[in-house]
């Protein structure tokens, strides 16, 4: 008896062991959190490059708990839409709905009938918090002028510092004068663009803005940890990729507080080997505005961090550059344009029109608001809220998220007028739960 229970034991193992893994079970690769609704996709290829591979899933599934091979839950799966065909997708679907199963742990979900299962995936409440790493350290891949030593950056995408040679970024030229050594400027720093390694200084103010957010909104969950040069030292490294972004920004500042437009770089794979000259652009109000919310939000971030002197660094610049706007409210320099004389320099379009000019300033009236608790700004702020199309149209219209961040992130102010914070929450909230949205 004892060795025909072994036998079976084995053979169960063998067995367990032999199951195939499928792409036709799918499940979220970051795993689910313990409360979370948690459901695996069933597909079978209808249409597109894989509609050769039929697939019929069983009636019952199970989810098997990785380590012991247990079987944690079992239930049926139910046909999307009737059991049509997606055709974004070109499938037809089930779904497997697993949601009561909280234990933390790790699991893998089997297709008995087929013997085949998923890929394994975790239950726990930080499943997200490698995936949050990685994308923060995305940031330091695209550091210009910042080695990649390997103990960072892994042996396939270690590099040198890049353009940091004769005539790039350490002494960089206006893009009209390249012969003229008295136009020269440290605009070193910064990151590179998706596709290139140009910098563009609406969009570094942006990602700025986007991460200190995150950071405002949940300041506990960033840590020190990201194996970043920075990490260890005692500040999250969000906050350390954020400082690199703002001090290229803060080099790109001229004395009278005007932002230059764009740093065009050469290229070359690896970064490091680009040897062509660097050139920078000319200036314009959307970039200093753009810049100046950058500045007075982390104006107020860092004073918090206790880095005071930093963030007096910042508040004077946001404001320098915010007059500087004023004074010229409409100054545009388009790259890449032969009315500018920039062709070749920089790739997308960096210039915005008139109604993206009002959303950056709208922005840094908010953030100097908070940072400075100044009227001037909140007079500016309430003057010209209502222009943003949400106030106008009662619909959050899904590719102007920007405006209407920079709207509720006044609400949250506590010099905010109320009766102007309450309106705004009224119209968002109206144009969120209407037939558009």
């Amino acid at each position: 008896m004892k060795k025909i229970l072994s036998l079976t034991l084995a053979f169960a193992c063998v067995c367990t062991s032999a199951q195939n893994i499928t792409n036709k079970i799918v499940i979220d690769q970051f795993g689910y959190r313990p409360s979370a609704k948690k459901t695996a996709v069933i597909r079978n290829p209808q249409t597109g490059f894989d509609s050769n591979e039929s697939f019929s899933p069983g009636s019952t599934y199970e989810v098997i708990n990785a380590e012991n091979k247990e079987v944690i839950y079992s239930g049926s799966i139910t046909a999307w839409n009737s059991g049509a065909e997606n055709t974004s997708s070109g499938d037809k679907a089930w779904w497997f709905d697993f949601s009561s199963l909280s234990t933390p742990g790790a699991y893998y979900i089997y297709d008995p009938t087929n013997d085949v299962k998923s890929y394994t995936f975790n239950i726990a409440e930080n499943v997200y918090e490698e995936a949050l790493k990685h994308a923060v350290r995305a940031f330091f891949y695209q550091r210009s002028g910042h080695e990649k030593a390997t103990q960072y950056a892994g042996l396939y995408w270690s590099d040198n510092a890049s353009h940091l040679g004769n005539l790039q970024d350490l002494n960089c030229r206006k893009y009209d004068s390249s012969n003229n050594v008295s136009t020269e400027l440290d605009v070193h720093g910064g990151w590179y663009d998706a596709g290139d390694y140009n910098k563009y200084s609406i969009w570094t103010a942006n990602y700025i803005i986007e991460l200190l957010r995150a950071y405002q909104e949940n300041p506990n969950i960033w840590t020190d940890d990201y194996n970043i040069p920075e990490s260890g030292n005692g500040t999250p490294d969000l906050i350390d990729e954020v400082k690199w972004g703002l001090d290229h920004l803060l080099r790109l500042q001229l004395t009278d507080g005007s932002i230059i437009s764009i740093v065009d770089a050469g290229h070359a794979s690896p970064p490091s080997s680009a040897t062509e000259q660097s050139l920078y652009g000319g200036v314009n109000t959307s970039s200093t505005l753009a810049s100046s919310g950058a500045f007075a939000l982390g104006a107020t971030i860092f004073k918090n961090l206790g880095m005071s002197s930093y963030a007096s660094q910042l508040q004077i610049a946001a404001e320098k550059a915010w007059d500087w706007a004023i004074l010229n409210p409409s100054t545009l320099w388009q790259n890449n344009d032969a009315a500018y004389n920039s062709i070749g320099i920089g790739a997308g379009k960096q210039e915005v029109d008139d109604y993206g000019r009002l959303k950056y300033k709208l922005r840094a009236a908010v953030y100097l608001l908070e940072a400075t608790g100044k009227t001037n700004y909140k007079t500016f702020f309430d003057t010209n809220y209502s222009q943003i199309h949400m106030m106008q149209w009662t619909h959050a219209y899904p590719f102007e998220d920007e405006e209407q961040d920079i709207l509720l992130e006044y609400t949250r102010l506590n010099d905010a007028t109320e009766n102007i914070a309450n309106n705004i929450l009224s119209t968002f909230s109206t144009a969120m739960n209407g037939n558009d949205n």
